[in-house]
């Protein structure tokens, strides 16, 4: 089962029908008096905290009064706005702005290369729009492990360990709990046969962030390849308390469940897994 970029993007038609539907409705609206600065540097600040705090729609709004009274800056985080919310037209527009306003910055290329490769899935454009971005930094901890990401999906795995690496390296050097590189090279490990070192990079990864479903499974999948069935049961059952609609992990839980002698227990899962297959397809699983 390979699950990494798909699970982390993972939605439903409807959902992004509605999501797309919603956003048009609230970008069209009048929402009360315009927000007025002398040069958009109040608005950009207010923007950017409410993107930060997940107020999307409120903060395309003040990002793009932002832009209107003047604030190159602004161009950057309205495009990351219109990242989240699904506004790709929009988004392509903001960030050719972005570039044009700060050429010699990383972030635009950085944000403009996550665009490429998750959403509209091209991973060969990405690699040289992450290139761009670590030409101008290479110490863009972000830019390195995506560019890691891009390179595994092209199966190009020398050059994507060694970004991934990089990416490591430079996220323990200024101590910032990224756990993204280590839950990608746990994932390059195990299909390369290394469940050794596959075990240490996703303990650390779900050691920084226990909450992310994916670490969680990932742990579960590695422990029951090394012979560890009840440490792995107890990382599945993990994965599915975060998210009870992890396919991959509900089909892994019930193979494990029925090898142990656990028939109740398997088709139990087994069931389960079935009736959320019927709503949201079959993944990745193989």
């Amino acid at each position: 089962m390979q699950v990494g970029l798909f699970y982390r993007e993972r939605t439903t038609v409807f959902t992004d029908w509605l999501r797309s539907l919603l956003v048009l409705i609230c970008l069209a609206a009048a929402l009360g008096t315009p927000l007025r600065s002398e040069d958009g540097s109040d608005l950009l600040t207010l923007g950017v905290k409410q993107l930060r705090s997940g107020s999307t729609f409120a903060s395309a709004r003040t990002l793009r009064q932002a832009v209107k009274e003047g604030n190159p800056r602004a161009h950057l985080f309205l495009a990351e706005a219109y990242f989240v919310l699904n506004q790709h037209a929009l988004f392509a527009a903001e960030i050719a702005a972005a570039k044009a306003a700060a050429p010699t910055q990383a972030e635009p290329y950085y944000i403009e290369g996550r665009h490429t490769l998750l959403v509209e899935g091209n991973a060969q454009t990405a690699v040289e729009q992450f290139k761009l971005a670590l030409s101008r930094d290479p110490e863009h901890i972000k830019a390195q492990c995506y560019l890691g990401i891009a390179l595994r999906n092209l199966q190009r795995h020398a050059e994507a360990e060694e970004h991934l690496k990089t990416a490591v390296q430079l996220a323990e050097t200024v101590k910032v709990p990224f756990y993204l590189p280590y839950q990608t090279l746990a994932e390059h490990y195990l299909d390369q046969g290394n469940s050794t070192e596959s075990e240490r990079c996703i303990k650390v990864a779900v050691k920084l962030s226990p909450e992310v479903p994916l670490n969680q499974f990932l742990l579960g999948k590695i422990l029951w390849a090394r012979s560890q069935p009840a440490d792995a049961v107890a990382a599945l059952r993990s994965t599915i308390q975060l998210d009870e609609a992890f396919l991959e992990a509900r089909y892994l839980l019930a193979r494990i469940l029925e090898k142990q002698g656990d028939t109740i227990g398997s088709k139990q899962e087994f069931a389960q897994f079935q009736a959320l297959k019927e709503v949201y397809g079959a993944g990745r699983l193989r």
